[in-house]
């Protein structure tokens, strides 16, 4: 049909419409929706796009996704999937396209790209003799997730900038834990079973549990210790860097996680030794003065307090006891025993490439001790769980 325009221009019935048309229904569907829907799509559409545009957000924004994923997950066939798996995607489809346009440098073949592909690997190479493969893939696609996390960060990464930026997220994200954990701990915030007599509630932030909560934290300390003793110039940036570091050691504390405080004795130690001729000095004085200050003031400390450090030494004299008679004392203790000797007999019995990724409670009825017939879903330490399921 052909009629006749404004002007005595002819327009014919076929064309196309304005383009602004368009906009029509999808401005009246956002003005039908709830205010706060809407604010949230609009939020979470520009977040998408700046992940997508500057894949180096996604990196930063990693160091929160992580300790805050339990807050919000839903299971997609029978596997958890949380925003940490979303802003992963982004990250490799935004990196992706900006290597293709030439915007970043390829990875670098450094050591540590070597161990995990080296790691993935025998991870991969296990799942020929595991039983459950779907349990196989799941584990195998969590490491899969942090290789390339760390390829593509180094890729991204490569300026001192840009390091010191993700430190300022890391340690963010550890602080704020830590702020919610001491809340918890002091308020009281959580359930029963985790006080510590009467007065002290064991942290466990959004982890659910103490003892991974300690975990986190006693990744991120030595981090912050040695920047704070080695890495940062300016007063300001050092105390920032300082009372970050004493918030998240109160907060390990309050975990109250026996063996994320010897981890954290370790790993600072660690640091200590290896960071400079001073720091050596330091804590051999220190060290020393610490032990002596402990000992003077261990009459007059909480009995929770020296009653917890005590197991930890009860624990080591214990090893190998499983079997033993159980108590309300010892109850935790034999616990972790007996899934440490369940993880060493799958190691021992398959030393090359283990019962298979994944498939720790898949085989567990084969290797576990007769008083202990539940399992966890690992061996109760990192190593072991690795040595028992890839050998």
């Amino acid at each position: 049909m052909v009629t006749m325009a404004r002007g005595g221009e002819i327009a014919r019935g076929g064309d196309a419409p304005p383009p602004w048309l368009a906009a029509v229904p999808v401005g009246i569907a956002i003005a039908l929706l709830p205010a706060l829907l809407v604010v949230g799509a609009v939020i979470g559409l520009a977040g998408v796009g700046a992940l997508l545009a500057r894949p180096r957000l996604a990196v930063y924004a990693l160091a929160f996704t992580v300790p805050y994923q339990g807050l919000a997950e839903t299971r997609i066939q029978g596997a958890n999937v949380t925003a940490t798996e979303g802003v992963i995607l982004l990250l490799l489809a935004g990196w992706g396209t900006a290597r293709a346009a030439g915007r970043v440098p390829a990875p670098r073949l450094g050591p540590l790209t070597v161990a995990i592909g080296l790691l993935l690997s025998l991870l991969i190479l296990s799942c020929a003799v595991a039983p459950n493969l779907v349990l196989s893939a799941k584990e195998l696609v969590k490491w899969a997730e942090v290789a390339t996390v760390i390829v593509i960060g180094q890729s991204l990464l490569s300026r001192p900038r840009d390091r010191a930026l993700l430190f300022g997220a890391l340690t963010a994200a550890a602080v704020s834990q830590a702020v919610y954990g001491l809340l918890q701990s002091t308020l009281l915030w959580g359930p029963s079973h985790f006080m510590i007599g009467p007065w002290l509630l064991r942290a466990y932030g959004s982890f659910e549990q103490p003892n991974p909560f300690g975990g986190y934290l006693g990744l991120h300390l030595p981090l912050v210790v040695s920047v704070a003793a080695f890495g940062t110039a300016g007063r300001w940036t050092r105390g920032a860097v300082v009372v970050s570091a004493a918030v998240i050691g109160m907060c390990l504390i309050a975990t109250m996680s026996r063996g994320a405080w010897l981890g954290q004795v370790t790993g600072l130690l660690v640091v200590a030794l290896v960071g400079s001729k001073a720091a050596r000095h330091a804590v051999a004085t220190f060290g020393g003065l610490g032990v002596v200050v402990v000992l003077a003031a261990w009459p007059v400390l909480p009995a929770a307090v020296t009653d917890r450090v005590q197991s930890i030494f009860a624990s080591l004299v214990a090893f190998g006891a499983a079997s033993n008679a159980l108590t309300p004392e010892n109850w935790a203790v034999m616990e972790r025993l007996s899934q440490w000797t369940a993880g060493w007999r799958m190691f021992a019995a398959n030393p090359l490439v283990g019962v298979g990724i994944g498939n720790y409670n898949s085989v567990y009825a084969d290797y576990r001790l007769p008083e202990w017939p539940v399992a966890l879903g690992h061996a109760h330490n990192h190593y072991l769980t690795v040595a028992a399921e890839a050998g």
